[in-house]
């Protein structure tokens, strides 16, 4: 018995030694340990005032164990703890001076890319918490920045001043932090920033109840997007929690700025967002929601392919899961607006839009830009539309799309032709490269070329495939056009443009007494009803007419031709008078002719009369085989001229004469 007692008496001695060693090893690495640290530290202190429960130091500086020179000071520093050495319950200075000394390092390709890691709460916060003034010092110097009013180095950096307190009691963090002269950055702009917040830490979330921001800016640029007298506010709250950030405003978020890049100026960009909610992790950006309505107002907005004016836009925001969804209102101050709603999934965007009825009496609110025809004017009449697209990001290729315009009673100018009561459903659809384009309701009040014409009335449809646009094929399911008091009529006829084409027209019922008034020669006039036909062809964009014919409806008609010029001409050719003698009073009971029309716009009668004059020869039967010859541009040309068209249109001719002239003199 007296053995074993022995043996338990020497291994609780060992165990005592074995505690105390570790003890003392605990105790030499927390020695070490506090060694670097104070090391590393390096403290100084003024005025050193220590007690069991409390400290305070008239001033102490340390050096922060970063790269760099970053130097704290706190002034009047006072800590209160209740156990050793944690926690402390009270930590106030009047003070807390900053001087950092940050280094731009440029980062070299063989370093790994840095990961974007979230801030964690604290643990720990003392019951009370007061910074009554917070400076910051930045080394302007070595940024390339400067304050904007000094230029001694005496001033070399740039200072934040604000406050900071907090009690265990309301739970609030109040931090206050701003620049009061403005920084400015070589190469970037100047800027003068405020902040306020309230924050209500606890181990489990960070809430800010209250956040203030402000930015004011003369100029900031980056690239090439220069923003002048910027001018920032956002007000809101936000929740940090499980790496998760919640925040939403307020007030309405509000920005002001001019902006400016080498193809774009806005003279004064506005945007409010009445609201905003923004919910994201900062480890998985693309999983982040945002949700907002906007409104921005652009005053006068300069780019190439737009004319100089005001713009606005009014609408919603919304992004989740890897979609986003715009919808809203754009408009213009030549009073157009479209109403749209934009789609984005993946790699593909949908957009479906409305353009609400537009008028074009006091101008026309679609020539926003060159992209417009530069030989198209409307003058007068309404239009709206509605329609739908689909676009591949991937492809950068419009894969679908659908559109209605509605067109009532247009009228305007088109190179030289003017045209009236335009009115029209016209359909455009699109998938891949394959067009469709429909009209089954057409309708044209007046068409004026020189000749005058109209009503015209078209039912056709049009397939093509982009980019042959012109080589496509034609359903002309009904063609009528009123022409020199009768009709012109093509119906139900297959049309292949992407090779030589042929159309058939029916003439039906033509006043010979219309087509001679519309005629620049007032030497003839005449009556009698004329039909017939004329096969079109289409031969590289141009027309021609072979073999075509045209015959008066019993029971005839009568022509009275005189000339003075061809008078005179009679005087000295006696087959010629006798034309001229027949032709004055002719009576016809057979006029006929074949019709052909070439390239060069050259077009030809071979014509036949058969008839007699009652004041010629005891009114004997004549019969007359004439070929007639007439540039038609030319003639046209000549009406337009001379017939009570528009200014613009005489003005286009014109132009069109002396260039042509200039064109001949060159070759000449």
């Amino acid at each position: 018995m007296a053995k074993t007692g022995s043996g338990v008496k020497k291994s609780s001695s060992w165990l005592k030694w074995n505690l105390l060693l570790l003890l003392l090893a605990g105790a030499l690495f927390a020695f070490i340990q506090l060694q670097f640290w104070w090391t590393q530290l390096n403290p100084k202190w003024q005025g050193l005032d220590l007690s069991w429960g409390s400290a305070r130091v008239e001033l102490l500086s340390l050096q922060l164990p970063f790269s760099g020179h970053q130097q704290v000071q706190l002034e009047q520093l006072e800590l209160g703890w209740t156990g050793w050495p944690w926690p402390l319950d009270r930590v106030v200075a009047k003070s807390l001076k900053a001087q950092l000394d940050l280094q731009l390092e440029a980062s070299t390709a063989a370093e790994p890319d840095a990961t974007l890691s979230a801030p964690t709460l604290p643990l720990w916060l003392p019951k009370v918490l007061s910074f009554e003034q917070i400076e910051v010092s930045l080394p302007c110097a070595r940024l390339n920045t400067k304050l904007s009013n000094s230029s001694g180095t005496d001033k070399a950096d740039c200072q934040l001043t604000g406050s900071l307190t907090y009690s265990e009691q309301n739970q609030q963090i109040q931090l206050q932090l701003a620049n009061q002269q403005a920084v400015f950055i070589e190469g970037v702009g100047d800027a003068k920033l405020a902040l306020k917040a309230l924050i209500t830490p606890t181990t489990e979330q960070l809430n800010i109840p209250q956040f203030e921001l402000s930015l004011t800016s003369s100029k900031l640029q980056w690239q090439q997007h220069q923003l002048s007298d910027l001018d920032l506010k956002l007000s809101g709250r936000a929740v940090w929690q499980n790496n998760q950030l919640q925040f939403e405003t307020t007030n309405p978020l509000h920005l002001k700025a001019g902006y400016q890049q080498p193809q774009l100026q806005i003279q004064q960009l506005v945007v409010n967002a009445q609201s905003l909610q923004l919910e994201l992790d900062p480890t998985q950006l693309a999983n982040a929601q945002l949700k907002s309505d906007l409104k921005l107002e652009l005053t006068q907005l300069q780019h190439p392919m737009l004319k100089t004016l005001d713009w606005n836009w009014a609408g919603s925001a919304l992004y989740q899961q890897h979609q986003a969804q715009i919808e809203g209102r754009l408009a213009n101050s030549l009073s157009l607006a479209l109403e749209h709603k934009v789609q984005l999934a993946e790699q593909n965007i949908s957009v479906s839009w409305a353009l609400p009825e537009l008028f074009f009496l006091a101008g026309n609110p679609l020539q926003i830009g060159p992209f417009w025809p530069e030989l198209l004017t409307l003058q007068k009449g309404k239009a709206s539309g509605i329609g739908q697209l689909e676009f591949d990001l991937g492809s950068m290729a419009l894969t679908k799309q659908q559109t209605e315009l509605v067109l009532r009673d247009l009228s305007g100018i088109y190179d030289r032709t003017v045209f009236s009561g335009l009115t029209t459903t016209l359909k455009l659809f699109s998938e891949g490269a394959a067009w469709t384009v429909q009209t089954g309701d057409l309708k044209l009040q007046q068409l004026n070329h020189g000749l005058v014409m109209g009503p015209l009335e078209l039912n056709a449809l049009y397939q093509t495939t982009a980019p042959d646009w012109f080589k496509g094929k034609l359903d002309l399911k009904q063609l009528q056009l009123a022409l020199f008091g009768g009709q012109v009529r093509g119906t139900g006829q297959q049309i292949d443009l992407s090779k030589d084409a042929k159309v058939l027209l029916q003439l039906d019922k033509l006043q010979l007494a219309e087509l001679l008034k519309q005629h620049p020669s007032a030497d003839i006039t005449g009556q009698g009803t004329l039909s017939g036909t004329l096969p079109l062809s289409i031969e590289q964009g141009k027309l021609t007419v072979a073999q075509g014919s045209v015959a008066a409806l019993e029971p005839g008609g009568q022509i009275a031709y005189q000339s003075e010029k061809a008078q005179a001409m009679a005087a000295s050719n006696q087959g010629m008078k006798i034309v001229m003698q027949a032709l004055q009073n002719f009576h016809f009971s057979v006029l006929s002719a074949g019709v052909s029309y070439s390239k060069e716009g050259q077009l030809v009668l071979a014509l036949k009369l058969e008839g007699n004059n009652p004041d010629f020869e005891k009114g004997r039967a004549v019969n007359f085989s004439i070929n007639l010859e007439e540039n038609l541009p030319a003639m046209i040309t000549s009406l337009q001229l001379s017939g009570q068209v528009s200014d613009l249109v005489k003005k286009r001719v014109q132009q069109r004469l002396a260039a042509q002239k200039a064109k001949d003199a060159r070759k000449e």
